[in-house]
């Protein structure tokens, strides 16, 4: 007799949550994103808990982002070909109506010109009858045809005046195809050279080419049909580029300092950057850095790069001065010596010897940072981590994905409260 295994309550919500996820993946994949999300709504309702609907979750939100972005792209071009549209129907009404201006002008000329012979023919009748019989009959001259660009003499003939006529429809559509042709020439190059420049600066993020990108360069620079010029001139605007960001990032961190002469050399040599190229660009960021007379320093900490990048740029971008490290240990050496006036950092790192708890323990361990508020970050919205954050003493808890706006209002919401609680302190002293 086979025995049944009877599954337990935590089983069976699992194995809904599986079937439920099965779906999702189905409609990702057939593209039905709106029936997903709902499909997502319905698995949090069974397990509110389980991190794969939060990661399927993040998932479908980059996905449903990315598909607005390419319909708000794809409007953009639309709009763009109906706006060359309307000008090319303008463009060829004003020619017409330039055409019908230039017709009906020779028309008039050529009344004019019939009426001016009439009356001379008149006047000669009129000679004639008057003439004495005695005198010699007078010959008349056949009238004269007039040169082409005169008026008042002699009218042109029909088959002229139409061959004029072609001439300048001729002449005007091959003026207009003129035009096209040259715009979308223009377009053209202009795309080949974005997308060549764009490839540099992904080759160049890093500093020195390595063989297998340079390869890849020589076939896109013959792809795109990229001359010497174009790709000397392209290839420095790269170099500046990603040695400017690098640069900034470095001195952002605290890893490069204006008395470090040796890191500063070999960040020059690895983007192959001239003595005289650095100390303009390098100037450009420690004015920016002195712009200020007291910046508000913000330390943020994510093993994930690219998130970081993102982030310290629109810190940056709202005058912060950003301090930026992917380890909570080449964080903590930084604190040990510094005074930042506001903490940020994920939960998860992976790549640390600390994790985000222990990183802000340690961190509240400083005497001069036990005050300092400390924001926590996390991709996954989980009741547990957000109760033990909270019972540290973390001030805050951004969940992953958020927007610029909600993570800027909370760093100035904490960093509004600090002050007022330092300035209450400072006058009861």
């Amino acid at each position: 007799m086979e025995i049944m295994t009877e599954l337990t309550p935590r089983d069976d919500i699992k194995k809904k949550v599986s079937e439920i996820l099965k779906r999702v993946d189905r409609l990702i994949r057939a593209g039905e994103l709106d029936q997903a999300i709902r499909e997502i709504i319905q698995a949090k309702e069974v397990d509110p808990k389980n991190v794969y609907i939060f990661a399927y979750e993040e998932r479908l939100t980059y996905l449903r982002n990315e598909h607005e972005k390419h319909i708000k792209d794809e409007q953009t071009r639309k709009e763009a070909e109906e706006a060359a549209r309307v000008r090319d129907e303008e463009a060829r009404r004003l020619a017409d109506v330039e055409l019908e201006r230039l017709k009906q002008e020779e028309v008039r000329r050529q009344e004019t010109v019939r009426k001016q012979q009439e009356a001379r023919k008149q006047e000669a009748k009129q000679a004639e009858v008057h003439r004495p019989e005695t005198r010699p009959p007078e010959i008349i001259k056949p009238p004269v045809e007039p040169k082409e660009g005169r008026t008042g003499e002699s009218a042109l003939s029909l088959e002229e005046l139409e061959r004029e006529l072609r001439e300048a429809e001729a002449e005007l559509r091959r003026k207009e195809e003129e035009t096209k042709r040259q715009a979308a020439t223009k377009t053209i190059q202009s795309d080949r050279l974005v997308k060549y420049k764009n490839e540099l600066l992904k080759a160049w993020e890093d500093g020195t080419l390595t063989p297998f990108e340079e390869m890849q360069l020589v076939e896109l620079k013959a792809k795109y049909g990229i001359t010497a010029e174009e790709h000397a001139r392209l290839t420095k605007e790269a170099q500046l580029e990603s040695y400017l960001q690098a640069f900034r990032q470095s001195w952002s961190s605290g890893s490069i300092t204006p008395d470090r002469a040796s890191e500063l050399s070999d960040l020059r040599t690895r983007f192959q950057i001239t003595p005289e190229e650095s100390d303009r660009l390098e100037a450009e960021i420690l004015w920016e850095v002195r712009s200020e007379a007291h910046p508000t320093t913000l330390a943020i900490v994510d093993d994930d790069i690219k998130f970081l990048k993102v982030v310290s740029e629109t810190l940056r971008e709202s005058k912060y001065n950003v301090r930026s490290f992917s380890t909570s240990d080449d964080a903590f050496k930084y604190l040990k010596e510094n005074k930042p006036d506001l903490i940020i950092s994920d939960i998860n790192l992976e790549t640390s010897t600390m994790g985000g708890f222990s990183f802000y323990e340690k961190v509240r361990e400083l005497d001069h940072l036990h005050n300092i508020p400390f924001i926590f970050l996390s991709g996954l919205t989980d009741e547990v981590l957000i109760r033990t954050g909270k019972e540290l003493g973390v001030d805050d808890y951004v969940t992953k994905p958020f927007s610029d706006e909600t993570l800027l209002a909370t760093i100035r919401g904490k960093l509004k409260r600090f002050r007022k609680l330092s300035e209450m302190a400072n006058k009861k002293k």
